[in-house]
């Protein structure tokens, strides 16, 4: 088969893409497997391989020779020998070094005796590396196991890690049935369960927290959830309750004066608060919860997780700082990957519409905007007046629809909810008003509730199918994909729309095309409306 869909290949590794071509779809699928793309500009997505990339790919199977075949029959140019020699040695390296041995007498291992002996060379493993017991072992304390992985993947040597694990305390607990798992939740479970390590990524609405919940029936030990709220942390208590046999006695959040359960969840920052405790305890498996927002302390606490299973559950596996090489060391690899598009075309998350609709300033809103400091204009940018008027008339258009409306900046929302009367939650509310105001979204009792960055993650609104994002957190690709998976549970009856607001000419048109890059590259399309169209 003969593609012409890749226009250019350069020897940075950085691939261009026509979307327009017939064969395009088929390489984009690919390039989410051993790519990262990173941007989209009219008809053509941008996508760079990188070492993460293909060691992930490595891992789970995919060979060097098939990603140069497929770059070479698609390319209307010649495959560049850097282009093919850089990925042929990058995933090489992937098994060239190996953990052995357990949590007491830890080895690292190759079959190709100068790898160690340059690496003896590194001055970042001065401090790392133990007495060499031979020309293809060395002695590695146990306590390093972490710190070890974390320094040879910066240095471009990934360690495949062998060795066996702690295995925890043993807890006997079994899958009721009541929830039928899906064939890629099945797969993805069978993927990580064949491995010690390792992260799942799948769409918001796909059904990780039962993945989870799986696993740890699988494993049968004590298990620790690791997640990114009090809400999300009561849905993994709710999830192993209605999904197993675990006896509510054996699970609870993690609570400081009281023993630990069994089956303890709590959240990223009360393992920051008390790591000893928690990380210390005779733990089967570890399972990190959008595992790709772990906050830099917790890498330091996560060493002392390193000798017990360990899977992360995320949908989006990017950050925008270079952290995505630490949950690569610390966690481990991607097992498991389905694009978010294959997933709706199965019907197993809503078919989305995604919209950019672009509002303007005032000329007093704009002579503020240029005089501002730079720290300033995002935010001037980001509360323009003519935005409320917008979503009062989305609001209008979808009168049948159970609508979320997200923002980042909490006047902002404040004066929405004090114009329309609907009802606004921010981090500042308990639990206990969060589920009520919950509780009457679901039922319909209310229609329209406005959301802070809790809405983010972790919210059970089955009902909503549309959601306008009043403001975000500057370029956050992670933000915008996580948000619109909250309007992804399929609906029967309707699809779901996602509308950004945008105000042109400022900074916020360069932050929303960052922020939109993970979207266009999952295959989602923004279709550019303005403020009058909605307004007329």
């Amino acid at each position: 088969m003969t593609l012409d869909a890749l226009l250019q290949i350069l020897d940075t590794g950085h691939i261009i893409v026509d979307t327009q071509h017939a064969e395009a779809r088929h390489v984009l699928s690919q390039l989410n497997t051993w790519g990262r793309i990173y941007a989209y500009g009219g008809r053509y997505v941008r996508a760079k391989i990188d070492r993460i990339t293909l060691w992930n790919a490595a891992a789970q199977g995919v060979r060097a020779d098939e990603i140069i075949f497929l770059l070479r029959t698609a390319s209307h140019d010649l495959l560049s020998p850097t282009v093919q020699h850089t990925i042929q040695t990058l995933m090489e390296r992937w098994g060239c070094l190996w953990l052995e041995g357990d949590y007491f007498t830890l080895t690292l291992v190759s079959n190709n005796p100068e790898i160690l002996r340059t690496l003896r060379t590194k001055s970042l493993l001065a401090d790392v590396l133990g007495q060499t017991l031979s020309d293809t072992h060395i002695r590695i304390d146990p306590l390093q196991r972490a710190n070890l992985k974390r320094i040879l993947t910066r240095l471009g040597w990934p360690v495949d890690d062998r060795a066996q694990l702690a295995l925890g305390d043993e807890l006997h607990f079994t899958w009721n049935h009541t929830v039928t798992l899906r064939p890629y939740q099945l797969d993805a479970v069978q993927s990580a369960e064949r491995t010690s390590h390792g992260v799942i990524v799948l769409p918001p609405g796909s059904g990780k927290t039962f993945v989870g919940v799986a696993l740890a029936t699988r494993i049968q030990r004590h298990t620790l959830v690791v997640t990114t709220s009090r809400a999300a942390v009561q849905q993994w208590i709710d999830s192993f309750m209605v999904a197993t046999t675990l006896a509510p006695s054996h699970i609870d959040t993690y609570q400081r004066n009281r023993p630990l359960p069994a089956v303890t969840v709590t959240t990223y920052h009360q393992l920051i608060a008390t790591p000893e405790r928690i990380s210390h305890a005779d733990w089967g498996v570890i399972l990190y919860d959008e595992v790709h927002t772990l906050p830099a302390p917790i890498f330091r606490t996560t060493a002392a997780l390193a000798s017990r299973r360990r899977y992360g559950l995320s949908a989006t596996l990017v950050r925008e700082d270079d952290r995505i090489r630490d949950v690569f060391s610390l966690v481990g690899p991607q097992r498991y990957h389905i694009p978010w598009r294959t997933l709706e075309s199965l019907g197993y998350i809503a078919d989305v519409t995604c919209y950019e609709v672009s509002v303007n300033q005032t000329p007093d809103e704009r002579i503020a905007y240029m005089q501002a400091a730079v720290r300033q204009q995002g935010r001037l940018a980001a509360t323009t007046a003519q935005k409320y008027h917008v979503v009062e008339r989305l609001v209008a258009r979808h009168t049948d629809e159970t609508i979320l409306v997200i923002g980042h900046y909490l006047e902002q929302l404040h004066i929405l909810a004090t114009r329309t009367g609907w009802p606004l939650l921010t981090g500042a509310d308990d639990s206990a008003t969060r589920e009520h105001i919950y509780n009457q979204v679901r039922t319909g009792a209310v229609r329209v509730v406005i959301l802070s960055r809790i809405g983010n993650q972790a919210i059970d609104i089955p009902r909503a199918s549309v959601l306008i994002q009043l403001s975000g957190s500057y370029g956050s690709r992670q933000e915008e994909a996580q948000r619109l998976g909250r309007i992804l549970r399929p609906k029967s009856d309707i699809s779901s729309t996602f509308y950004t607001i945008v105000t042109a000419k400022t900074r916020e048109v360069d932050d929303a095309w960052q922020r939109q890059q993970f979207l266009l590259g999952q295959g989602y399309r923004y279709q550019h409306i303005s403020a009058k169209e909605i307004l007329e």
